[in-house]
């Protein structure tokens, strides 16, 4: 089975200021897309949703799943912490 882990993990500030999330591969973005917006049908949400169910059946880089992830957060304007990604 393909590895679908990120690269380097993202972590999500959600609700209060110390509440976060650690998203680590193409399932824990999935989970979080659903989970906190199961009711969105924007095109960056749809879109990565997408990337991740096609990255998880080998149809779509798993750093195509991160992107479209983070773009779908970003527009959100949920808040990510950018110093993970130094590392």
């Amino acid at each position: 089975m393909e590895n679908l882990s990120f690269q380097t993990p993202v972590v999500i500030y959600a609700g209060l200021p110390t509440k976060f999330h650690l998203v680590s591969n193409v399932s824990d973005a999935s989970d979080f897309l659903f989970d906190n917006w199961a009711d969105n049908d924007s095109l960056q949400w749809t879109d990565a949703m997408n990337r991740c169910a096609w990255a998880s059946v080998g149809k779509a880089s798993v750093e195509a799943a991160r992107s479209a992830f983070l773009v779908a957060v970003k527009t959100a304007g949920i808040r990510i912490d950018p110093s993970i990604s130094l590392y």
